[in-house]
């Protein structure tokens, strides 16, 4: 299976408190456009509490309607303990794209379970930066099991280059199974759009 890497699917913008300020939409898009990327997914970290979200959609609307590179909108939404999507109901609606990823620790068990639920989630279109917690591993039957519902429900599993995820056991087995891949940046600040240096032996491990 061959990756795009004129693609990035996952950047960040400064809708949030923790990426450069700097790292504005026009900004973004500039540097994709520099770098000669051919699709982009802006996912800005988000809550169903957030209030920021019809100006940020509007704002990337209006961007995307005048670049020349395709500009997915969307929001990268934490996985909830009970399985759920921290992000309003009103975008997934299946014309955002989500990534749903975990950044709260669960227990093996609650993590196991909330995983499979949010990729049962129509709405979810990619399971970001997966891997396990520190404190349990997984074991092959376990990661088929994850690999077969993937399949089923027609999720990407992205290979992130901020945290250089998922783990080669799992994507040894994904690659077996037929599960599919893209390329995330995860970027946080301009230099990190569509670099993917991080990640060069998880992308070759999935091309050889």
């Amino acid at each position: 299976m061959l990756l795009n890497r004129q693609e990035d699917l996952h950047i960040h913008c400064n809708y949030n408190d923790h990426s450069d300020a700097d790292l504005t939409s026009s900004n973004i898009i500039q540097k994709a456009e520099q770098k000669k990327l051919e699709r982009i997914a802006i996912t800005e970290h988000v809550r169903k509490s957030s209030v920021w979200t019809r100006k940020y959609v509007n704002e990337l609307s209006s961007q995307a309607s005048r670049s020349k590179i395709r500009i997915l909108i969307g929001f990268e939404a934490k996985i909830l303990q009970n399985g759920e999507i921290d992000c309003p109901e009103e975008y997934l609606c299946g014309d955002y794209f989500v990534i749903a990823s975990f950044h709260t620790r669960y227990t093996k068990e609650q993590w196991y379970t909330a995983l499979i639920k949010a990729i049962e989630n129509p709405f979810v279109n990619v399971i970001g930066h997966l891997a396990p917690e520190a404190g349990f591993v997984l074991s092959d039957s376990e990661i088929e099991k994850i690999g077969e519902y993937l399949i089923e429900n027609k999720k990407i599993i992205e290979l992130n280059a901020k945290y250089v995820r998922p783990p080669i056991q799992f994507l040894n087995i994904f690659k077996r199974q037929g599960v599919k891949f893209h390329l995330g940046s995860d970027a946080h600040s301009l230099k990190e759009i569509g670099n993917f240096d991080r990640i060069n032996h998880l992308i070759n491990l999935i091309e050889k």
